[in-house]
């Protein structure tokens, strides 16, 4: 299992844009499979989160989590590896420190409105409540660390 405090700091994430300049992409929410794919070391994204998780300590960013992240990624991990792992991961990543980002109370909604939306069975509410987060606050946040391609199909800039 791969420890998760060394793929999260509290920079600045830099792209070069196709005019090359430099943009900002500051602020990302996590979702909770990229959390899995980088302390699961048999998961099929591990190697890509590991290279996606390094490039953004390198330029830098800030991150979020929904209310959902954490107690997600804890689930899968105690299904797919261990509950001991799940706990190791529990507590490594409460260390973090991570902000948590969630919706105004009156506009919890939104995550409704989302699923509401989709058409997919097995559709996440969880992955709606992001989109919602995603969407309430776009000037604030650049994108979702995500392999799930919900995002992709909403409109939403994932970061892979």
């Amino acid at each position: 299992m791969t420890s998760l405090s060394s793929h999260f700091t509290d920079r600045f994430f830099l792209n070069e844009t196709t005019t090359g300049k430099t943009s900002y992409t500051k602020d990302v929410l996590v979702d909770a499979d990229a959390l899995v794919a980088l302390i699961k070391e048999n998961d099929s994204n591990h190697q890509k989160a590991l290279a996606i998780s390094r490039k953004l300590q390198e330029q830098g960013t800030s991150y979020y989590f929904s209310p959902f992240t954490v107690a997600e990624a804890s689930t899968v991990i105690s299904y797919k590896m261990s509950h001991s792992h799940a706990i190791q991961f529990l507590r490594g990543v409460r260390k973090l420190n991570i902000p948590i980002m969630e919706l105004p109370e009156a506009d919890n909604n939104l995550a409704d409105a989302w699923f509401s939306k989709q058409k997919e069975k097995g559709t996440s509410y969880f992955d709606c409540y992001n989109m919602a987060l995603l969407d309430y606050h776009k000037k604030l946040l650049s994108g979702i660390f995500s392999f799930d391609h919900v995002y992709l199909s909403n409109g939403f800039n994932c970061i892979t």
